[in-house]
């Protein structure tokens, strides 16, 4: 009888070991448990795999056993985890960096309008702040940190766009690229938002409002991070919630033909300019 254990294939009947690949290397199986290669009716009892390891010339103690299991175990976690930096992973690391950025540079950036105050009674914000203090005796450090930062930042949103250009061509088309990275950084995946209904898409970000309204204590929220996009925040507070809808509808079929790689869809986009077009004509002749 042979089976087949994380070191290789033993033959019982002779005690030798017929392959020994270790479990962890690039030529090895991945093996779990002792599979045994010839079929029977019955539980076999469990196999002693350090005592085999020993008779068969693997390891030729304990201590050697101990440290080949220990070197195969680390190789299969290792490759599990590279198997798993996916195009992916990489796009949703970078979202939420880039939304670190933000938050890093805002906080900065209030900081250092705090300190110029104190020498100087002119208002000035932002970009145009840093700029003119990067050469300051003082604040010249700070100045130059979030200058670097926007830099970063920059650079950050650029990969980003290319990226989910590149893995969600029909959800970058109707929601923009940012959006489209922060929706699927949302949601943790594309294959995870290509399996929400349009209404969680609508109010995804909006989930304390949802909670409080699900509790009496909240009108039902119209739309959450999807908000950013033109067609929503451009829109008249009374035609936002039927605006916000239409979106989502169009991005959870755009999230679909992604996941499975149906390719860009010049359909979609024109449909859902056709659906805007009629909300918002409709919602001016009620308003005459």
């Amino acid at each position: 009888m042979v089976i087949l254990t994380w070191f290789g294939r033993v033959d019982l009947q002779t005690g030798s070991l017929l392959t020994g690949a270790m479990l962890g290397r690039e030529e090895s199986d991945e093996i779990s448990e002792p599979q045994h290669e010839s079929a029977s009716a019955f539980p076999l009892p469990q196999t002693d795999l350090r005592a085999l390891a020993k008779a068969c010339g693997f390891a030729a103690d304990d201590v050697e056993y101990n440290r080949l299991l220990r070197e195969a175990a680390l190789g299969l976690v290792r490759r599990s985890i590279l198997a798993g930096s996916t195009v992916e992973q990489d796009l949703l690391q970078a979202m939420e960096a880039l939304d670190n950025l933000s938050q890093a540079i805002n906080l900065l950036d209030e900081r250092l309008y705090e300190w110029s105050r104190l020498h100087s009674q002119e208002i000035v914000h932002g970009k145009d702040l840093a700029e003119g203090l990067k050469e300051d005796e003082n604040m010249g450090l700070l100045a130059k940190a979030i200058l670097g930062l926007r830099e970063a930042r920059i650079a950050t949103e650029t990969d980003v766009s290319a990226t989910v250009q590149a893995l969600a061509p029909n959800l970058s088309s109707l929601a923009g690229p940012v959006l489209a990275a922060r929706l699927i950084s949302r949601a943790g995946g594309l294959s995870r938002l290509a399996k929400m209904p349009s209404s969680r898409v609508q109010v995804m970000g909006a989930e304390k409002s949802l909670f409080k309204h699900l509790r009496g204590h909240a009108p039902s929220p119209k739309h959450g991070i999807i908000f950013r996009h033109p067609a929503v925040i451009g829109s008249p507070r009374m035609l936002r919630g039927r605006v916000a809808r239409t979106l989502a509808a169009k991005l959870a079929i755009a999230a679909r033909l992604d996941h499975f790689g149906a390719g860009l869809s010049l359909d979609l986009q024109a449909s859902l300019e056709a659906r805007l077009k009629d909300i918002t004509q409709r919602g001016r002749n009620k308003g005459k």
